[in-house]
């Protein structure tokens, strides 16, 4: 008997390590796929999968491609968003993980992994998955004690997601542009020749030229019939992330002034 039930755990074993093989080469092998091209189909076959068992797989997948190739942030960010509108877990852990990974990065002073997930996080604030209050935290902690790799990083943060926090809360941006003023004009940082062109650039853009030159691509806007409406999306707010030393008072001023 005990010998029987030995061996049928051990077949179960390896049935439940084959499934697990499958469902990750399955969805390997459609994210890395994935462009704008053909986002509608990579979608529908990502759902045919058992992306409630693999969405850790999907994340680390998504994660490791936009880092390695950052100009298809926007593809994945969309694909993501579609995602989440079905499996809302999905795009709480996907913005989860992206926290936790910068706030990596940010300790070792990795510009590179900063840059790359903050655009994966600013993108996901452009298809609303991720709340503004959430930018807004990332644009306070690089900018309270300004560097030359820091204000490089909210520069590049700010392209991304200028547009969408000039519709949405156009206060964080002027709070942006007011940060650049007040460094460009303090002198705060070392005469870096690309940082501080960089951050002369954006410090005189107007917030109607960001909105108007900033957009989200027209083919990975999100035009699903399938989709919910806004009010019941499922929006990641981790205002509890220990990301900034802002407190909730200060915060809630500074978005209803």
């Amino acid at each position: 008997m005990m010998a029987d039930a030995a061996s049928r755990g051990d077949a179960k074993e390896v049935q439940q390590r084959e499934s697990w093989d499958q469902l990750k080469k399955r969805i390997n092998a459609s994210g890395n796929r994935a462009n704008i091209g053909n986002i509608k189909d990579i979608i529908v076959e990502l759902f045919g999968a058992n992306l409630v068992r693999g969405r850790g797989l999907l994340c680390r997948l998504l994660m490791r491609a936009q880092s390695q190739s950052t100009s298809f942030t926007a593809v994945y960010a969309a694909l993501v968003a579609v995602i989440n509108t079905k499996l809302p877990l999905i795009g709480e852990l996907m913005v989860t993980r992206l926290v936790l990974q910068f706030c990596r990065a940010f300790k070792r002073d990795d510009k590179g992994l900063c840059i790359s997930s903050v655009m994966f996080l600013a993108h996901l604030s452009n298809q609303r998955v991720a709340h503004e209050v959430l930018a807004f935290q990332i644009v306070s902690l690089l900018l309270e004690t300004p560097t030359d790799d820091s204000v490089e990083v909210v520069v590049a943060f700010t392209r991304e997601v200028g547009a969408f926090l000039g519709s949405i809360v156009p206060r964080v941006l002027n709070y942006v542009f007011d940060a650049f003023r007040s460094i460009l004009h303090e002198d705060r940082l070392t005469h870096i020749v690309i940082t501080r062109d960089l951050l002369v650039m954006h410090a005189t853009l107007s917030t109607e030229k960001i909105m108007r030159d900033l957009k989200i691509d027209g083919d990975l806007e999100r035009r699903y019939e399938s989709r919910l409406r806004y009010d019941s999306y499922k929006r990641v707010r981790l205002t509890k992330t220990k990301i900034s030393k802002i407190s909730k008072i200060e915060l809630a001023q500074t978005l209803t002034k």
